[in-house]
């Protein structure tokens, strides 16, 4: 068994203008018994990124069933931590009216590339739209994460809490005369999955080798208790790639050898990056990848699938 490409699944067309191009950081949903519901950033001419979506059929993932319209989460007021871009985050479904998305929000300040922060929007309506719990970030900057703090999953436990794999970012590396974030990976808990204690979080996957920062971890539990665990990393060379890790707990983890979405074809949609892969399991038993391809994901989302080789 293997995961196996089964092709690009969508790309905005370029007909709206606040979705130009890409399709970043891309998060399926059981929408229903039929549908995949991805999430999404898409981005405008300026290359600032707003919340879509697209929907696919649940027994066929490259079907595009319905695309967004517009945004289900636009940018933050002015001056508010996410007004200058937005992607993905995680989705998580506590109640059939209650869909909660995480989602990072980017700011520009005079000093720094950049700041980027954890916000939180509930929808009620299945995820066709959705409202921010508050205009301040619900993770924040600590002395670990003093530029970013970006939570990109997040699972419900048997007890009821929460716990989410975060990336945080402690400063900038100088490649090619471009400043590029720093940044790994931890872990840290909640009561409610909307308080979250920066000083209990727990550094679980740092850089190897020639990596600078690796990031976007996707945690999800297997059906015997365990947990495997995905995140992007990037080197001084500029070699994008997604690594899969192993744990026993969601907290201690391994990281593996595998190479799970080789390079593309020379010229394809995914020749130069495979990154930011997002697990789901589809109702008949299925398990796919939904992940960004070139220049991490201006040229869309793709699917793989688990069987066999």
């Amino acid at each position: 068994m293997a995961w196996v490409k089964q092709g690009h699944v969508f790309s905005p067309d370029g007909s709206l203008d606040w979705a130009q191009h890409s399709f970043m950081t891309p998060c399926p949903w059981l929408r229903d018994e039929q549908t995949i519901r991805i999430f999404g950033g898409m981005r405008d001419a300026h290359g600032i990124s707003r919340i879509g979506w697209v929907d696919v059929a649940a027994d066929d993932p490259t079907r595009v069933k319905a695309s967004s319209s517009a945004p289900v989460l636009d940018l933050g007021a002015p001056g508010m931590f996410d007004d200058n871009g937005l992607i993905l985050g995680d989705v998580i479904e506590v109640a059939p009216d209650e869909l909660r998305l995480y989602y990072v929000g980017f700011q520009l300040v005079e000093k720094a590339k950049f700041l980027a922060f954890t916000g939180l929007a509930i929808s009620r309506d299945r995820g066709d739209s959705f409202e921010r719990v508050s205009a301040t970030p619900v993770l924040d900057r600590c002395p670990d994460g003093p530029f970013i703090g970006a939570l990109h999953s997040i699972a419900r436990l048997p007890d009821g809490s929460f716990r989410a794999w975060i990336s945080r970012g402690d400063g900038w590396e100088e490649i090619g005369g471009r400043l590029y974030p720093r940044y790994d990976c931890w872990t840290l808990t909640s009561p409610d999955g909307v308080s979250f204690d920066n000083a209990a979080a727990q550094r679980i996957i740092t850089p190897s080798g020639d990596e600078y920062r690796i990031g976007r971890p996707r945690a999800t539990r297997l059906e015997d208790g365990t947990w495997e665990l995905r995140a992007t990393s990037d080197t001084r060379a500029k070699q994008y790639a997604a690594f899969r890790f192993t744990s026993p707990d969601g907290v201690a983890f391994t990281r593996t050898d595998d190479v799970e979405l080789p390079l593309g074809s020379p010229g394809s949609w995914d020749s130069d990056m495979t990154c930011y892969p997002a697990h789901i399991r589809a109702p008949d038993g299925a398990r796919y990848l939904f992940y960004n391809g070139n220049d991490m994901g201006r040229t869309g989302v793709g699917l793989a699938k688990w069987q066999a080789a």
